[in-house]
């Protein structure tokens, strides 16, 4: 169980702060692929609704490619035969339960105009973190000393970003 008194450093004034600057800096920023303006509260929905599914079918931070139970490429088959079994390993491992990383976790939520914006948002969140000028979020997750508990508080700090700084 997280630790409810625990401060979330990704929601300090000092990471806050330079995300909004940020956020205000870019006249696009709230637009989505619709062309459309996304809201503050949609991208609120859209994270909290990504941190959901990964505390339900769990979260990772990679995938590792040396799974035993992929075969080796059999040289015999049809180019077609090995172009099918290759969609079908894609397929499977695009409709996997879980765990799911950070993009896969955000791929479940169906809104692709709240996620390019959501992902505008966790950037901004993490290039203020970190003190560089940019920074992209699943890249930042994925680093091999990220645990679930950090992730979490992210999608936290970009649900309270989105719903208090975001158009309405």
């Amino acid at each position: 169980m997280p630790d409810t008194l625990a401060v979330n450093p990704l929601t300090t004034d000092a990471v806050t702060r330079p995300a909004v600057e940020k956020t205000g800096r870019r006249p696009g920023f709230w637009i989505g692929y619709s062309g459309e303006t996304i809201t503050g509260p949609e991208v609120a929905d859209f994270l909290d609704a990504t941190r959901v599914v990964l505390e339900k079918t769990g979260w990772t931070r990679s995938y590792t490619d040396n799974d035993p139970e992929i075969p080796e490429p059999d040289e015999s088959l049809s180019i077609k035969a090995m172009l099918l079994t290759l969609w079908r390993y894609a397929r499977e491992a695009l409709g996997q339960e879980g765990p799911l990383t950070l993009t896969y976790g955000m791929y479940r939520v169906d809104n692709n105009d709240a996620k390019q914006v959501a992902d505008r948002v966790l950037d901004a969140l993490v290039a203020a973190h970190t003190g560089t000028p940019t920074a992209q979020a699943t890249a930042w997750a994925e680093r091999k000393n990220r645990t679930w508990g950090e992730v979490r508080d992210l999608l936290t700090a970009g649900v309270d970003l989105a719903r208090t700084h975001g158009p309405r």
